[in-house]
């Protein structure tokens, strides 16, 4: 649809504002909706905006020159415009014609190096659209703009214009991969501080010479001083990552190694480094390079040859071998998994096949896991046979050299005083970062080593009292130990002591880590039998004295998951006896019920709901479990009386899941009164997340449970003021659906079953089978529609679909309309005779939503608007210092028993619409146009092309205005 002529004028006199030479705008959030708006309308094929933007494009940058140049904010716009603009290429050759990219270069100073970073990040972005086309490279070519975002790529200036220059000329290098000169010329400058790099190696010192730059002693350079080259070394990275795997074909990555010999230069620097951060920058590259290789075999082959890959695992070891050696365990960890995303990666391109025996994967696997492996004592093996038979696995796993590796790696850890806590504690994250590219046996092994981890705490906890009592006064060596750290003396492993309360970061994180694999994986005990122990070890945790709360809501939320999802055998083939762990977590669980931490608390009730599920169908022995342990008295007293409110809840929801459960219902639940209980908290509770799992009770009760009808009009009242005058949308929403559930009823005890009218039915009425015709299914929709009315349903309907608080509301009534609708369009439910309603009960929506009309539209008689102009003309009229404070004194006058006579009048306006009334409402309105225009006005109007010229216009013509009124 093109826009109105106003809009037209109003963009016009904007751009002339810009070019006013005492303009200026605080914030950008204007500038950046006017931009947005402006290349959608061309996007669009709108002709004038396009026509206008590029007359203004072009007078302004006649208007303009480095000495008179607009405010900053509008040069950043004026810079963005012109890119995105120049992203078609006939748009781009009709302002490069003008010469609108050249001035607009020299009037802002592209080359200036003291340039705000925010101008230079607008100059990027221009040169990356510029990017879209051949026309727009030429031009970067020719001008050598690409030199300045080299610029802007080694100073480092902010993160957001690094990696924008970063992909900038990742971008340019393979759009213009066809043309060698222009990318000798652009890699040769990107590597020259590498290539002029000289590295004299001596042995008790080394000196580093960089070109015509002064020399720094090995030291200083690889202690992160030499920014230039850090900045270098990362820009290799990023665009050797882009690059590498954009696909197989382009031939960026082989020039790199062809022109400066890449590879042997990071290597050479990798040797020497001993800086942290610079040695994370090196370490990655010399990975990645080491990929290279890999890529060029793939063009030709989908079998990678055994030279090749034999060289491809030399650059690994090599890797792993230089860290080893400057004993960076962590960065070992982290130089593995960068191995994993690599080859993943890689995979993506192209399915390939490796010499056999060993997948590339359980090799980067085995070592990522190491330090896990060495927290677990050496008499865990002797005393835990699954533990044995993982250590087996992995040998079967693993080749030679990665087993003689993770030897090595083990003995350097024994050997120094490394931060193991916290070393581990990174491998669990770093192994949770690529949990999403790892397979199925890839996730076996390290959910076995991880829940190996977790054993040894539970197992020493244990015994740690018993070991302390022990003498100590001789050496205790195990025969099985290598002589690398055999010990004259006993030491103190790791996890002596009271690890459960000692070592928490790592426990913390073990727990973590089991949490997220379970429920990504929801691994089967046939295939890690390890599973079946997590829910024992987790018990353990919660009964150990003294244990941390955050601690008690992980290892809880680990009992979830394994009651989910981790079935032991024996419940498995639904044996009715519980196993030892099963049987004694309904005392562990009572006994978290009552600990002080609100959060324990609640993951609590999650357990007891998961558990209610899994014995509605699945595994009903459960349900003695939960009446043998009294969870449902006290779910009921701590749903009434806990201090928190999302206890509170928690406690609704599983009761609400346990009312579905006939013989919970029958033995305990119909004795505790919960139709009163919700109510009342409906009624009266205050937090929002108690009432709205309140309304849920009451439609669970509704649906499974019978009542009387004195009760059903008690649950349709409480119902009624839920979805009408509650003020939290979800709970509006919940009751909603208890009023859908209640359609359904209805309908269903008129005959219809599945949606549809049988041509039979039995009547209670007339208590014999009846012939279902048209006439009498018009009787019965009738009568099912008479009765909605009667309880308010129908008024309900229609008053929700009206919200204006919550447009999710508006939402839920409008389904249920239309479902409703459905059904008696299907039986021809014609619309009644006219029935000349009142005014006051008219229910007919205008299909356009509008806005609320202005203040000056209200009728001012009336007490509420008269409160309301008082209010607008304190606005008006107040400065800011007291404007607060007003409001609040004029709100504080409204009357009380006014907003009682108004929720009055509507739940009387609700209980007012018949049938007739509602079927002239919805049959003929067009429900889905009424949600399109209400979500397009809700998205739009603060935003709409429109507002935002308006907005604009109207703070230039007014200088003090308050700019937080309008953002």
């Amino acid at each position: 649809m093109p826009l109105s002529e106003d809009i037209n004028a109003k963009l016009k006199k904007v751009f002339h504002l810009f070019l006013s030479p005492d303009y200026n705008v605080v914030t950008t959030t204007y500038l950046d909706l006017l931009l947005t708006h402006i290349i959608g309308e061309i996007n669009k094929g709108n002709q004038t905006i396009l026509q206008d933007t590029q007359n203004w494009l072009i007078t302004a940058v006649n208007s303009w020159n480095k000495d008179s140049k607009p405010c900053q904010n509008v040069s950043i716009f004026t810079i963005k415009l012109i890119g995105m603009m120049s992203v078609k290429e006939t748009t781009f050759l009709n302002l490069s014609q003008n010469t609108v990219h050249d001035k607009a270069c020299s009037i802002f100073q592209f080359q200036m190096d003291s340039l705000s970073p925010s101008v230079k990040m607008a100059f990027a972005t221009m040169l990356s659209n510029l990017l879209e086309h051949q026309s727009g490279r030429q031009w970067i070519a020719y001008t050598g703009a690409w030199k300045e975002i080299l610029k802007f790529a080694q100073l480092n200036h902010t993160l957001y214009l690094t990696r924008e220059s970063y992909k900038f000329l990742s971008i340019l290098l393979v759009k213009e991969s066809n043309n060698r000169s222009l990318c000798e010329l652009i890699i040769l400058a990107i590597t020259e501080p590498l290539v002029n790099l000289t590295i004299n190696s001596q042995v008790d010192n080394l000196q580093v010479s960089l070109g015509k730059y002064h020399f720094f002693s090995s030291k200083d350079v690889l202690s992160d001083q030499n920014q230039l080259l850090v900045a270098t070394l990362e820009l290799l990275l990023a665009i050797l990552e882009y690059t590498l795997f954009l696909d197989l074909e382009n031939p960026i990555p082989d020039m790199f190694e062809e022109l400066t010999n890449i590879e042997s230069r990071v290597r050479t620097i990798f040797e020497v480094s001993i800086s942290t951060p610079f040695m994370k920058t090196v370490h990655k590259l010399s990975k990645l390079i080491n990929f290279i290789k890999l890529r060029i075999a793939l063009r030709s082959s989908e079998t990678i040859d055994e030279k090749v890959f034999e060289q491809f695992c030399l650059g690994l070891c090599f890797n792993n071998s230089m860290l080893l050696s400057k004993k960076y365990i962590l960065d070992l960890v982290i130089s593995n998994k960068l191995g994993i995303i690599y080859w993943k990666r890689l995979k993506k391109l192209k399915t390939f096949e490796v010499p056999p025996p060993y997948k590339f994967e359980n090799q980067a696997i085995a070592l990522m896991i190491l330090p896990l492996c060495v927290t677990m004592k050496p008499t865990y093996m002797k005393e835990h046979y699954l533990f044995e038979e993982f250590v087996e696995k992995l040998f079967d796993v693993t080749c030679t050299p990665v087993q003689r590796l993770a030897y090595s790696i083990r003995d350097v850890i024994l050997k120094n005083e490394f931060p193991l806590e916290y070393i581990c504690k990174s491998t669990v994250d770093h192994l949770l970062e690529i949990i999403d590219i790892m397979d199925r046996e890839t996730a076996v092994i390290c959910f076995q080593v991880m829940c190996h981890a977790l054993k040894n705490f539970v197992t020493e906890s244990s015994q740690n009292s018993k070991q302390n009592e022990k003498p100590t006064g001789g050496p205790t060596e195990t025969a099985r130990s290598p002589p690398s750290y055999q010990r004259k003396k006993q030491q103190l492993h790791f996890l002596d002591g009271d690890p459960i309360n000692d070592k928490q970061t790592l426990l913390a994180a073990l727990l973590n880590g089991l949490n997220v694999m379970t429920e990504k994986f929801k691994l089967k005990w046939r295939e890690c039998v390890e599973t079946i122990c997590l829910l024992a070890i987790a018990q353990d945790i919660l009964n150990h004295p003294g244990v941390h709360s955050k601690i008690c809501t992980l290892a809880l939320k680990t009992c979830r998951l394994a009651i989910e999802n981790l079935m032991p055998p024996n419940l498995a083939l639904l044996s009715v006896e519980f196993d030892e762990q099963t049987s004694e977590i309904g005392p562990t669980l009572y006994k978290r019920l009552h600990d002080p931490n609100w959060e324990v608390r609640d993951s609590v009730f999650e357990i007891l709901n998961t558990i209610a599920i899994l014995s509605e169908h699945k595994y009903p022995p459960y349900q003695c479990l939960l009446l043998t342990n009294k969870f449902l008295q006290v779910a009921v007293d701590i749903a009434s009386g806990d201090k928190e409110s999302y206890v509170r809840a928690s406690a609704l929801t599983f009761i609400s899941t346990t009312v579905r459960i006939s013989t919970l219902w029958e033995k305990l639940l119909c004795q505790l009164n919960l139709p009163d209980l919700a109510i009342k908290l409906v009624y009266e509770e205050s937090e929002a997340v108690v009432r709205r799992e309140a309304v849920v009770l009451i439609k669970e009760l509704y649906v499974n449970r019978k009542w009387q009808k004195c009760m059903i009009s008690t649950m349709t009242k409480a119902m009624t003021i839920a979805a009408v005058l509650d003020l939290h949308w979800e709970v509006k929403v919940n009751a909603l659906e208890f009023w859908r559930h209640f359609i359904k009823s209805h309908l269903t005890d008129q005959g219809m079953l599945d949606g549809h009218f049988p041509n039979v039915t039995f009547s209670k009425e007339h208590r014999k089978i009846v012939s279902l015709d048209e006439t009498e299914i018009k009787q019965r929709l009738n009568k099912a529609l008479d009765e909605l009315s009667r309880q308010r349903c129908l008024g309900v309907l229609l008053v929700t679909l009206k919200d204006d608080s919550d447009f999710e509301v508006a939402k839920t009534s409008a389904n249920i309309i239309a479902d409703l609708r459905r059904v008696l369009l299907q039986y021809k439910i014609d619309e009644p005779e006219p029935a000349s309603p009142s005014p006051k009960d008219s229910a007919i929506f205008d299909t356009n939503y509008k806005k609320r009309p202005p203040p000056s539209d209200l009728d001012t008689e009336s007490p509420g608007n008269k409160a309301a102009v008082n209010i607008i003309d304190e606005i008006a009229n107040a400065d800011d210092t007291n404007l607060l404070a007003s409001i609040y004194r004029e709100t504080m006058k409204m009357d009380g028993e006014e907003m009682e006579k108004t929720s009055k009048e509507m739940l009387e306006y609700v209980g007012s619409i018949k049938r007739q009334t509602f079927l002239a409402s919805i049959l003929k309105f067009d429900l889905d146009t009424y949600l399109k225009q209400r979500s397009d006005w809700l998205q739009n109007y603060t935003s709409s092309f429109d507002s935002v010229l308006d907005d604009i216009l109207i703070v230039s013509e007014n200088k003090d205005i308050n700019q937080m009124d309008c953002y």
